[in-house]
């Protein structure tokens, strides 16, 4: 029953037509979501934390994703370890806390002792033909990329990282988040499909009906939302302006089929420092900034991580698939890395923008799932405002179908 329940769905895929939203059951239907576990999400590589939450040898973090539980630890030498958090033996939780630090991994059900390398180092009362090197850890891909840690499921299958060094180091190497730290994290319950949040986040044709305070900071999404592709002529004007600097400026898309990732920096309201609710500092300059230009960096890593970088913060946002209809948005603020709370930065006045719209997005995308539960909903057809909410819907489909393509609406 499940080979024709496979082919079913699959004839389903193909059948999705570009520049309209998906049928209903791929935002409800529990066999997809672990469909787009196993052929999609699992193969990106995925923002997970901040190099500074695990600062010393022995810290780790956990990682809890559909499934999946991951232990990322500080090891020897400084470097990172991932691991799946799953007993080698009969398969208990290692680590059932979110953080913390340890000499060794030992699991709390039968005391094996792992090294925080993964390799084990003792299981008691075990046959004198068991070979503890047969029982390491199952490791999880990890790579660290300017102070941001990043994983990856499905090793077999990941999309080369070396990509996204080269295609987005000239737009984080100007804030040096190696040298920051997280001031400040908060996460989000949406009670919705994974794919909802990330086709909201893809698009601001949404931004000025919902989001009065996001669009009075970026004075361009008016701009935009009058005519598409005005505000084209206010980003030239900041560039000529700002050409003494050595900073990306503009935009970049890089259509990498496997994980498709773009950049850009653009200005934001006449007048603002940076992206707060008056414009007034956050915190002190970060990286190799010495003065504000006015403007942020955005970058999109793929389906789940998005980054945001004025010339005093940070804020970093990782989507995480929890059920079908369960997903979770978390953030973190980073600072300067020799920041003081309290004297160089207040934490209401830091979070202030992204809370508030994350909040209302948390909203929006509830109503969403709401509707499209109903027996009414049919797939509709996308605004040319919604052109990166259509590439996302185009591109997750000819991933579902293991397709290495891109397909794009209104191009």
């Amino acid at each position: 029953m499940m080979v024709d329940k496979i082919k079913e769905i699959n004839s389903l895929i193909e059948r999705q037509q570009v520049g309209f939203s998906l049928e209903q059951n791929f935002y409800n239907d529990p066999t997809i979501y672990q469909l787009d576990i196993e052929r999609v999400v699992s193969k990106q590589w995925q923002f997970v934390d901040h190099i500074s939450s695990i600062p010393n040898k022995g810290d780790y973090i956990t990682y809890q994703f559909a499934n999946e539980s991951i232990v990322i630890v500080r090891g020897e030498g400084n470097k990172v370890y991932a691991h799946f958090n799953v007993c080698r033996h009969r398969g208990s939780r290692i680590c059932s806390e979110a953080k913390g630090n340890t000499q060794k991994l030992v699991c709390p059900y039968h005391a094996w002792v792992y090294e925080l390398d993964g390799t084990l180092k003792s299981a008691r009362q075990m046959p004198e033909n068991f070979n503890p090197e047969d029982y390491s850890l199952f490791p999880c891909a990890v790579e660290v990329f300017e102070g941001l840690i990043f994983i990856n499921l499905d090793s077999n299958d990941a999309p080369d990282f070396s990509q996204f060094v080269t295609n987005l180091y000239s737009f984080f190497k100007p804030h040096d988040l190696g040298s920051a730290k997280v001031a400040h994290t908060k996460t989000y319950r949406v009670d919705a499909n994974w794919k909802l949040v990330i086709e909201n986040f893809r698009e601001c044709y949404h931004c000025t009906p919902s989001h009065p305070e996001y669009t009075s900071v970026n004075a361009y999404v008016r701009i935009g939302d009058r005519e598409l592709g005005g505000y084209i002529p206010t980003v030239d004007a900041w560039r000529e302006q700002n050409n003494h600097t050595e900073y990306e400026g503009g935009f970049k898309n890089f259509p990498y089929a496997l994980q498709p990732h773009h950049a850009w920096r653009m200005p934001i309201r006449d007048g603002f420092k940076t992206a707060t609710k008056d414009g007034s500092p956050a915190g002190p300059l970060m990286g190799d900034f010495n003065q504000y230009d006015n403007a942020e960096t955005g970058i999109f890593f793929g389906a789940l991580s998005y980054f945001y970088l004025n010339n005093d913060y940070a804020s970093l946002f990782r989507v995480t698939p929890l059920s079908p209809s369960v997903s979770e948005v978390t953030i973190s603020w980073l600072v300067d890395g020799e920041a003081e709370e309290g004297t160089d930065y207040d934490i209401d006045h830091l979070v202030w923008l992204w809370d508030v719209t994350t909040k209302q997005d948390v909203k929006i995308v509830n109503e969403n799932q709401i509707g499209v539960n109903s027996s009414r909903y049919m797939p509709g057809p996308y605004s040319e405002r919604e052109y990166g909410t259509a590439d996302f819907t185009a591109w997750y489909i000819a991933r579902m179908l293991g397709k290495q393509e891109l397909r794009v609406a209104f191009r």
